[in-house]
């Protein structure tokens, strides 16, 4: 058989290795945006295909280089899962084909040449089986300063190297020393791999444990309004013998104008000692009486426009994340309001519910200049940026994975944060 022919089926027959290690990579890190398997395998069939194509065309190498990694950032865009975690993760497996390719040693015969086809598959399959049982993520989580710089920068710099030092006429001279160069680097980015996933599984650990002791806070709040309520109506069970006793007193002594006041007054009972808000749903009400003490005591005043049924079907950990972080966000903004300026300081909260869907629009005023990340996110005043910051993130985050939607503007020295979450039911 003619060995060019036997080279390219050789090729053509350890393709299919290469989707097979795509979706391994990706599907331990994201979730697929179809649970059908059919248009998956019509997907990666379609992968395939793209790929042969771009294999005998005649493009020069670069663009050949360009198209590949191109289709491997494709298919992230399938799953599910922070955009720069999947952008980073494609172009890191792209690195990882490359350096594969150029870090088996080749033999120079036609038989090596189709081992090392072989071989570098193999390598690929390796390296992302690894992966799959040493890193903990789950494709969540933001890579930003230095960490996400270095892994934009890595895969890069690793194919550019790889480009450059493959002309360098010292490897051409010695040309098995040459897989020394694309080994190494794959080391590099697979423990840079590793790393990142470490950091990012750190911080998600950090925002879980953030919201469960708010969750916390706001359960101990709601406790202690439940257990006040309680002592308010046993006193009053307890003291309504003695009152209905003075009453019919004042009756027998024509005391009518008396007794009609204190009838009134005890009607007007509500039982609820001095509660900020009663709308039926305990989470909500709870951290609007948790926040109401904050803003007392910071001298803001909390404005309430509540229009909602008792009883909602709310996720406590969606809610308590939205609505904590957004009145945190509000109170500190407000604080920063200088009492001398005159300017009121204050916070709006105006929630109501319609077609399955609960509307939240949060208002205050603020103070200073806004700093804007390049990406024309928020930025915290704070010293500490990794400390702090957070919030708003963290709300983005978890709207979007709820399926909500999220606005935030600002002007006149306002801000304005409004937030829906639909299929919102009602027990």
């Amino acid at each position: 058989m003619n060995p060019v022919l036997l080279d390219e089926l050789i090729y053509l027959a350890v393709l299919p290795l290469l989707p097979v290690i795509l979706h391994l990579f990706f599907g331990r890190f994201f979730t697929r945006l179809t649970e059908s398997r059919l248009r998956l395998m019509a997907l990666y069939i379609l992968y395939i295909v793209v790929h042969i194509l771009l294999h005998y065309s005649s493009l020069p190498a670069l663009l050949l280089l360009a198209g590949n990694v191109g289709l491997i950032l494709g298919l992230s865009l399938f799953y599910r899962g922070e955009l720069k975690w999947r952008l980073y993760a494609a172009l890191f497996i792209s690195a990882v084909i490359i350096l594969s390719d150029a870090g088996i040693p080749l033999i120079p015969t036609d038989n090596g040449y189709r081992l090392g086809l072989l071989l570098s598959k193999l390598l690929m399959l390796f390296i992302v089986l690894l992966l799959r049982r040493v890193v903990r993520g789950e494709g969540r989580g933001q890579p930003t300063g230095w960490l996400g710089s270095a892994i934009w920068l890595c895969p890069f710099l690793s194919i550019a190297a790889l480009l450059q030092l493959s002309g360098s006429p010292f490897f051409r001279l010695y040309p098995r020393l040459f897989p020394v160069v694309p080994a190494l680097l794959l080391a590099i980015n697979v423990l840079i791999f590793i790393l990142t996933d470490r950091v990012l599984s750190a911080r998600s650990e950090r925002s879980q444990r953030l919201l469960l002791e708010q969750q916390n806070s706001y359960y101990v709040n709601q406790y202690h309004r439940n257990r006040e309520f309680q002592e308010e109506a046993l006193r009053f069970r307890h003291d309504l013998n003695h009152i209905l006793l003075g009453l019919r007193a004042s009756v027998l002594n024509g005391e009518e104008a008396a007794t009609t006041a204190e009838l009134d007054a005890l009607l007007g009972w509500t039982g609820q000692s001095g509660a900020f808000c009663n709308t039926g749903n305990p989470v909500i009400d709870s951290i609007l009486d948790y926040k109401r003490r904050e803003a007392d005591t910071a001298e803001i005043a909390l404005r309430l426009e509540l229009n909602l049924p008792p009883r909602l079907m709310l996720d406590t950990a969606v809610i308590s994340v939205i609505l904590g972080n957004a009145l945190d966000n509000a109170l500190e903004a407000a604080c920063q309001v200088p009492k001398e300026s005159g300017a009121e300081r204050y916070i709006a909260v105006h929630m109501h519910y319609l077609n399955d869907s609960l509307f939240i629009r949060i208002q205050n005023p603020y103070s200073g200049p806004i700093r804007l990340s390049p990406h024309g996110e928020l930025l915290t005043t704070k010293g500490d940026k990794r400390a702090h910051g957070i919030g708003l993130r963290n709300m983005r985050q978890t709207i979007e994975r709820a399926g909500g939607l999220f606005n935030l503007s600002y002007s006149g020295q306002r801000f304005q944060l409004e937030l829906v979450l639909f299929h919102i039911e009602r027990l």
